[in-house]
């Protein structure tokens, strides 16, 4: 008689290779509470940098705080509402959140008063990104008998990412390739594609790249002139706030450049601000969890893959790639270490409907991770 795993978080199974989780570290609750230590401390971070300012524009100095927590709700919300939605239904979430994505990023890119769509029209348009490679690509391998061929997507693929660097930036054309390459690999037939998303994405990075208005930005980030005025003002501002943060920072609220040197304390470069009064207390406070959460969702792909679940595997997979690479990448542009800007900082940058993306994607995560981690003793 088997004997019932029911203390313990159960790990991947590959070929006759079974690892235990004895206190079950990696399991579904340590990737919840990865994220509520993510969020709370965005939250409380976030008040920090927005009370002086609010306080100026004569509003309550809760007030930015106040839109972030509802659209952290409203994700949260219908995150939850996806526990009664069946599965072939949720499966096609990518034809909902592809015309979001597109609306955010034409009216950020197009409409001055309506640039701060950006970060929202980043986030939608990646979490479709993965969630078409996930569903799209094996119903293109059963086609592929008939005719179909694998390689008919990848126009689609390039013309959107190309679209995303074009209007959200670069950091999210990116951290998309990225997640290209990491929701592929998880199908046998894509992984013959990787080399041409790899090398398309470098040559479509170029060309953006030369576009006027985007090399101005990456040169006033890493070229050298002789003319200061001709640098990202925001981006030397940071530097002198990670340079005086330290160990601990100056304390929580007692920041000093976000009151009048930098011009967007609580949007892309709100780590300057976390770091100038927490230190690198308050980076560790960002990148253990967030190496957490790649670390269970990278076993939740493997254990998906070998049940032969490799939508499943592709979904995870490309949703902590979102996370963390966004997390890594803005941390290195505000560092100065990153010339492609436009990335916000998951969970702390100020943009309540990017916010609630990302709460949504967590819940949806958190829903993939518990039961491909439960399969097993269900079986049992």
């Amino acid at each position: 008689m088997k004997e019932q795993s029911i203390s313990y978080y159960d790990d991947y199974v590959d070929d006759e290779y079974v690892v235990k989780e004895g206190e079950g570290f990696f399991s579904p609750f340590t990737f919840l509470c990865s994220v509520l230590v993510l969020s709370l401390f965005g939250f409380i971070a976030l008040l920090s940098s927005t009370m002086d300012k609010a306080i100026m524009e004569g509003v309550p100095f809760y007030s930015y705080l106040g839109k972030e927590l509802l659209g952290a709700a409203l994700g949260l919300g219908l995150g939850i509402l996806t526990y009664i939605v069946p599965d072939n239904v949720l499966n096609k979430l990518h034809f909902v959140t592809c015309p979001i994505s597109i609306v955010l990023l034409t009216l950020s890119k197009f409409v001055q008063e309506l640039s701060f769509l950006s970060f929202s029209g980043g986030v939608f348009s990646l979490i479709t990104l993965f969630y078409f490679i996930a569903w799209s690509v094996p119903f293109v391998m059963e086609k592929e008998r008939k005719g179909f061929p694998l390689l008919a997507i990848i126009p689609f693929f390039i013309l959107y990412l190309s679209f995303i660097g074009y209007t959200a930036g670069l950091g999210w054309y990116v951290v998309g390739l990225v997640i290209i390459i990491a929701a592929t690999s998880q199908f046998e037939a894509g992984k013959g594609s990787l080399f041409f998303f790899f090398l398309t994405g470098l040559v479509i990075l170029v060309l953006l790249s030369i576009i006027p208005s985007v090399f101005n930005g990456i040169s006033s980030s890493i070229l050298p002139v002789n003319d200061m005025s001709l640098y990202n003002k925001d981006l030397l501002v940071s530097r002198m706030a990670i340079i005086d943060g330290g160990m601990s920072g100056s304390g929580l609220g007692q920041g000093l450049y976000k009151l009048e040197a930098f011009e967007t304390p609580h949007k892309e470069f709100i780590f300057a601000t976390i770091f100038e009064e927490t230190g690198l207390i308050g980076l560790s406070l960002i990148l253990v969890p967030s190496i957490i959460i790649l670390i269970v969702g990278i076993r939740t792909a493997n254990r998906a893959r070998s049940n032969k679940e490799l939508s499943v595997s592709a979904t995870v997979i490309g949703g902590v790639s979102l996370i963390v690479f966004a997390v890594l990448l803005n941390i290195l542009r505000v560092m100065g270490f990153n010339p492609f800007g436009g990335l916000c900082l998951p969970f702390f940058s100020y943009d309540p409907l990017s916010e609630g993306a990302f709460v949504f994607l967590s819940v949806i995560l958190y829903r993939l991770i518990y039961r491909e981690g439960r399969q097993k003793d269900d079986k049992e």
